[in-house]
C-alpha cells in the first residue's frame, strides 16, 4: 500500500512536466504594431535547430513542446520571445527595430545619436572599406557619399587622390578636408591601414564643422579605429592577394605606316626596321598582396586593439611599387571611478619606386612614351644602352625612362595621442590630450651616366631631398550631460593649443664624368639653403545642445581661431554656427501612422574660415639671399591679409518608413565664401612675383539624395539596395577690382587650358574654337571671334568645363544563406577632360609616333577631315582648342565581391570565430566616350583650379583578388 501512494505521488508530481513534454501544434500569426501580417518572419525552437518561417499574411505553424520558447526575428523589427505554455494559438507583435536611428555617430569632440542629429552627416563603417585592394582608405568613399567627390589622380602604387566636400571653396587657398583620427588633426589620412578603420563620418555643413573653426573650412572626416571589447582574447587575421591590369589600351600607327607619316613630314631616316610594341613592353600585370593580424580584448577595467600589418602593391607599369608596413594600438584603462587613461599611435612605414607620368616623352613620362615611341627601334641599342627615338635630340624610349634611373621614396609616419579624462560627477567630465603628428621623407634619384641619354647629357645625376614635419596639439575639453524627464542637455567648452615645425634640404650631385675622356672626376656638387618654417594656433570652443523629447532639437557651436599666418591685428576669426530640427512623426498626428516611421526636418546655418594655401609668413615683409650674398626684397609686407570665410546654409530631411524597410534623406546647402586668399600677378614694375591677397568671393549651390532600401528580407535571402546622387553648381562671383583673370593648367610648349573668370565656374576650359579642317591646305580651322582674319589670342574663349553635372552611386547587397554578394557602380557625368595627350598623339609636328587615328589625316587637295595635315616642326594644328576637349563622364563597375561566410556548426568544428573567404574584382567595367587610358585621372589636382587636364597620367587598373578573414 505504502508502495503504491509513493509511485501515485511521484506521477503526480512529474505529471506538468508530461504535459509540457508532449509536442503539440502551434499556429498564429505575426502582426506588426500597426496590425499588418509580417512575413518572413524567423520562428524557432530556443534551443533547438527547428522553426518555420511566416506567410505572406503573417501566419505561421509550428509543433514544439508544451513549455518551449518561441523567438521570433526579422530584420527591421525588435527581437521577441514567447512561451508557449501549453497554448495552441499564439499572436506575436512585433515592434519595430530603430537600431539605425539610436546608431551613435561620432561628431567633433563628442558623439550623438542619429536620430537627434540636425546637421548634414555621411558615415562610412568598416564592411564598406574591407576587402578592397586600395592603400588609401578614402577611396572606399568614392561613390558611397552624396556631396563627397572623390577622384584618384593616377593609378600609380601608393598615388594620392582628391575629396571635395560640397564643391571647392577656395582657388589657391587648399580645398582639402581636415581628417582628425581618434582625435589627432591631419591634413592626410592616406597612410592608415583601411582595416583598422572602424567608421569614418563626414561633416559636410558648416555648422557640423564650425567646431574645427578654421581647420574645417573644407569639411571634416572623422576618422575612428577599431578598438577592444571585455572578454576574451580575439585573433583575427585578413589577407588577400590578386594580380591587375589596364583595361584598355589605345590603336597606335605600326611600323609601316609610321614610316610613311615620317616621310610626309621630310624625315629621311627612321631608327631602325623593328616593329617593337610600346605597350606590351611598357604596360604589364601588377600585383597586389595584403595580410594583417590583430590582437583585441579587455582586461579589468579597460580595453586594447593592436594589429600590425604589410601590404605591397607592384604596379602595371613596372618597377612603380609600394611596400607598407603598419603598426597601430588602441587602448583605455580606468583606473578608478573617475579617471581614464587612454593612448592611441599608428605609425606607418613606407617605401615606393616611382615612374615618371604627367609628361610626354620628351619629358620623361613613361606612360606617353609607350604610346608616342616610333615601333622602328627596340629596348637597346648594340653597345647596351638603352635606345633613343630618332630625329628627336635624345629623348628615351619607355622602357629606359622607367628602368634608367632609380627614383624612390622612404616614409616614416606617426600618429599618436595620450589623453585623461576626468569623471567630477555623472554629468561632467574633463578631457585633456596632447598629441603628435609626424611626418619624415626622404627622396633619392639617381640616373648613371652610361645607359640613358638624359644620364650622359648629365654625366650622371643624384638628387636627395629630405622633409620633416612635425605638429603637435594638446586639447582640453570639459563636457556637461544633463537629461530630466523629456529634457535632454549637452554643453561643450574647450582651449586647443597647436604648432608644427617643417624643415626642409636638398643635396644634388652631376658631372662625375669628364665631358671629353669620359674619365671619372669629382662631381659637381648643388646645395640649396635649408628651409625652415612654423606655424601656431590657438582656439577657444564651445557647444550646446538641447532636446525635448527628442521632438524638438537645437545645437550651436562656436570657435574662436587665432592663426600665426595673420598679423595681430587679423589674427583672430571667429566662426558661429547653429541648427535646429524638428521630429514630425514625434507629433501626435503622426505617432501611429503604419507607413512612416520616423521623419524629421532640420536647418543649420554656419561659418568656416581657411588660413591655408598661401604659406606661414605671407603677411611678413620677407627678404632672400642672392647668389652674391646679399640680401633682396621678395615680398613686400600685407598686414591686411585675414582670414578667407565660408558661410553655408542647409535644409535636410531624414525619412524612414516601412518598418526601417526605406530610408530616405535630402540636403540643399548655399555655400558663399568671401575674402578669398589668392596669389596675384604684382605688376612687373614692381619688381615682384605673386603676393597673397583677399580678392574676390565664390559660390556653391547643390542638392544630395540617399535612399536605402530593404527590398527582400526573407530568412534565406536577402537584398538591400543604396542610392546617393548629388549635384554642385560652383561660380567664381568675383576677383576683385584689379584681377579680371588667372590662368591655371599650363600645357607643355601650348597656352594654358584653364582660366578662372568671374561668372564662371573653377575648371573652365579656355581656348580656341576648333571648326575643322580648311579642305584646301588642310590647316586647322579655328573660330576668328573678333573678326580681324587671323588667329591670335583674342580669339579664345571658353570651351568647355571639369566640374560635372551631377554624381552617383549604386549599392546593391545580396545574401543567400552563407553565401553574400555586393555589387557597386560609381559614376560621373556632365564632366569634361582636356585630353592633352592627344597633342602629342594627334599633332603630327615632330618624329613621336601617333594615333590610330592621323590616319584620317588630311594629304590631298578637296578632301574632308577632322584631322589636319601633318606640319613640321609647328603647333600651329594642335593649339588649346575645343578639339582635345572631350566628355569625360562615366559609369564604373567599382567592386564586386563574392563571399562564404561559415556556419557556426562549422565554425564549432574548426574552433574559430569567423571565417570568410571573398573574391573581389575592382574597376570591372567602365562605360565612357572619353578615348584616354582613364576617364578619371588628372594631371594636377581633381579638387584645384588646375583641375581636368589629362597628360599622360598613370591610368587607374582593373583588380582581381582572393583572400580570407579570418576570427579565433
Amino acid at each position: 500500500m505504502r508502495r503504491n501512494i509513493t509511485l501515485f505521488v511521484c506521477f503526480l508530481i512529474c505529471l506538468p512536466g508530461l504535459l509540457f513534454a508532449q509536442e503539440i501544434s502551434i499556429t498564429g500569426k505575426v502582426k506588426d504594431k500597426a496590425g499588418i501580417g509580417i512575413p518572413g518572419v524567423s520562428v524557432r525552437v530556443k534551443g533547438s535547430t527547428q522553426g518555420v518561417a511566416s506567410t505572406a499574411d503573417g501566419s505561421f505553424s509550428i509543433r514544439a513542446t508544451g513549455n518551449a520558447t518561441l523567438v521570433f526575428t526579422s530584420i527591421g523589427y525588435v527581437t521577441a520571445e514567447e512561451t508557449v505554455n501549453n497554448r495552441a494559438v499564439l499572436n506575436v507583435t512585433l515592434g519595430n527595430d530603430n537600431q539605425q536611428l539610436n546608431d551613435v555617430v561620432v561628431i567633433g569632440y563628442g558623439t550623438q545619436t542619429r536620430k537627434d542629429l540636425t546637421t548634414a552627416v555621411v558615415s562610412v563603417s568598416a564592411k564598406d572599406i574591407e576587402n578592397q585592394p586600395i592603400t588609401n582608405p578614402l577611396q572606399a568613399v568614392q561613390g558611397r557619399a552624396a556631396g563627397v567627390q572623390v577622384s584618384s589622380q593616377s593609378g600609380k602604387p601608393g598615388s594620392g587622390i582628391s575629396i571635395t566636400i560640397r564643391g571647392n571653396t577656395s582657388i589657391t587657398a587648399s580645398n582639402s578636408p581636415l581628417y582628425v583620427i581618434d582625435g589627432v588633426t591631419s591634413r592626410d589620412a592616406s597612410f592608415l591601414n583601411p582595416n583598422d578603420i572602424e567608421t569614418m563620418t563626414i561633416l559636410k555643413d558648416a555648422s557640423a564643422a564650425a567646431i574645427y573653426g578654421s581647420s574645417g573650412a573644407n569639411g571634416v572626416v572623422l576618422i575612428t579605429t577599431k578598438k577592444g571589447t571585455a572578454g576574451k582574447l580575439q585573433v583575427a587575421f585578413n589577407a588577400f592577394s590578386g594580380f591587375s591590369n589596364l583595361w584598355q589600351t589605345q590603336d597606335v600607327l605600326d611600323r609601316d605606316q609610321y614610316i610613311a607619316l615620317m616621310k610626309e613630314l621630310g624625315y629621311t631616316t627612321f631608327g631602325g626596321d623593328l616593329n617593337t610594341d610600346w605597350q606590351q613592353e611598357t604596360f604589364g600585370t601588377g600585383t597586389q598582396n595584403s595580410y594583417q593580424v590583430s590582437l583585441s580584448g579587455g582586461i579589468k577595467g579597460g580595453q586594447y586593439y593592436f594589429s600590425s600589418g604589410y601590404q605591397q602593391d607592384k604596379g602595371t607599369v613596372a618597377p612603380a611599387k609600394l611596400d607598407r608596413y603598419t603598426f597601430n594600438f588602441n587602448g583605455t584603462q580606468s583606473l578608478n571611478k573617475w579617471l581614464k587613461l587612454s593612448a592611441n599611435a599608428a605609425l606607418t612605414s613606407r617605401n615606393s619606386v616611382d615612374v615618371g607620368d604627367n609628361a610626354g616623352v620628351s619629358r620623361g613620362g613613361t606612360i606617353l612614351a609607350a604610346l608616342t615611341t616610333p615601333p622602328t627601334i627596340g629596348i637597346f641599342a648594340p653597345n647596351g644602352q638603352y635606345t633613343t627615338v630618332p630625329n628627336a635630340g635624345g629623348w628615351d624610349n619607355p622602357v629606359a625612362l622607367a628602368f634608367g634611373n632609380d627614383n624612390n621614396t622612404r616614409n616614416l609616419r606617426f600618429v599618436g595621442a595620450f589623453a585623461a579624462e576626468l569623471n567630477f560627477t555623472r554629468d561632467l567630465s574633463f578631457k585633456s590630450s596632447i598629441s603628435s603628428n609626424v611626418n619624415k621623407n626622404h627622396y633619392r634619384y639617381y640616373v648613371d651616366p652610361f645607359m640613358t641619354t638624359y644620364g650622359r647629357q648629365e654625366r650622371g645625376l643624384f638628387r636627395t631631398n629630405d622633409t620633416y614635419d612635425n605638429v603637435w596639439l594638446n586639447e582640453n575639453i570639459l563636457n556637461y550631460t544633463k537629461n530630466s524627464g523629456k529634457h535632454a542637455f549637452t554643453a561643450t567648452a574647450g582651449y586647443t593649443m597647436q604648432a608644427s615645425n617643417y624643415r626642409y634640404y636638398e643635396h644634388q650631385e652631376s658631372r662625375y664624368l669628364d665631358q671629353a675622356t669620359g674619365a671619372p672626376v669629382k662631381p659637381s656638387v648643388a646645395l640649396t639653403i635649408p628651409q625652415q618654417a612654423q606655424w601656431s594656433k590657438q582656439s577657444f570652443l564651445g557647444r550646446l545642445t538641447y532636446s525635448w523629447d527628442s521632438r524638438y532639437l537645437f545645437s550651436s557651436n562656436f570657435r574662436a581661431d587665432g592663426s600665426s599666418r595673420f598679423s595681430s591685428k587679423n589674427k583672430f576669426g571667429y566662426f558661429p554656427s547653429f541648427s535646429a530640427g524638428w521630429r514630425i512623426s514625434g507629433e501626435d498626428f503622426l505617432k501611429n501612422s503604419k507607413t512612416i516611421d520616423d521623419l524629421k526636418v532640420r536647418a543649420s546655418w554656419g561659418q568656416v574660415g581657411n588660413d591655408e594655401g598661401i604659406g606661414d609668413y605671407a603677411y611678413m615683409k620677407l627678404y632672400q639671399i642672392t647668389a652674391q650674398g646679399d640680401y633682396t626684397l621678395s615680398n613686400p609686407a600685407n598686414e591686411d591679409l585675414r582670414w578667407e570665410r565660408t558661410t553655408q546654409t542647409n535644409l535636410g530631411l531624414d525619412l524612414t518608413m516601412f518598418n526601417n524597410r526605406l530610408v530616405f534623406t535630402a540636403d540643399a546647402y548655399l555655400k558663399r565664401t568671401s575674402d578669398l586668399l589668392i596669389n596675384v600677378q604684382l605688376p612687373p614694375s614692381s619688381g615682384f612675383g605673386v603676393q597673397a591677397y583677399n580678392v574676390g568671393s565664390m559660390e556653391n549651390k547643390g542638392l544630395e539624395f540617399v535612399l536605402s532600401s530593404k527590398n527582400f528580407v526573407r530568412e534565406k535571402f536577402s537584398w538591400s539596395t543604396d542610392v546617393n546622387f548629388s549635384l554642385n553648381r560652383n561660380e567664381v562671383t568675383s576677383l576683385g577690382n584689379t584681377q579680371k583673370s588667372l590662368d591655371f593648367a599650363g600645357i607643355y610648349e601650348r597656352d594654358a587650358a584653364v582660366r578662372i573668370e568671374a561668372g564662371r565656374p573653377l575648371g573652365s576650359f579656355y581656348g580656341y574654337i576648333f571648326n575643322g579642317v580648311n579642305p584646301a591646305n588642310g590647316a586647322a580651322l579655328y573660330a576668328d571671334l573678333n573678326g580681324n582674319g587671323s588667329t591670335d589670342a583674342a580669339d579664345r574663349t571658353f570651351i568647355g568645363l571639369a566640374q560635372p553635372e551631377f554624381t552617383y552611386g549604386l549599392n546593391n547587397s545580396f545574401t543567400l544563406g552563407n553565401w553574400g554578394l555586393n555589387v557597386f557602380f560609381q559614376g560621373v557625368q556632365g564632366n569634361q577632360l582636356f585630353n592633352a595627350s592627344r597633342i602629342d598623339l594627334e599633332g603630327m609636328f615632330d618624329s613621336k609616333n601617333q594615333s590610330a587615328a592621323v590616319l584620317n589625316r588630311w594629304t590631298t587637295a578637296g578632301q574632308i577631315t577632322d584631322i589636319p595635315r601633318a606640319l613640321s616642326q609647328s603647333s600651329a594644328n594642335s593649339l588649346t582648342s575645343s578639339r582635345f576637349v572631350e566628355d569625360a563622364s562615366y559609369l564604373r563597375l567599382k567592386t564586386t565581391t563574392l563571399s562564404y561566410n561559415f556556419g557556426q556548426a562549422a565554425l564549432g568544428r574548426l574552433r574559430m570565430r569567423k571565417l570568410m573567404l571573398f573574391a573581389t574584382g575592382y574597376n570591372l567595367l567602365t562605360f565612357t566616350k572619353y578615348s584616354g587610358l582613364d576617364p578619371e585621372v588628372n594631371q594636377y589636382g581633381a579638387n584645384g583650379p588646375s583641375m581636368g587636364v589629362d597628360y599622360g597620367t598613370y591610368p587607374q587598373a582593373r583588380t582581381f583578388l582572393f583572400g580570407v578573414n579570418v576570427g579565433f
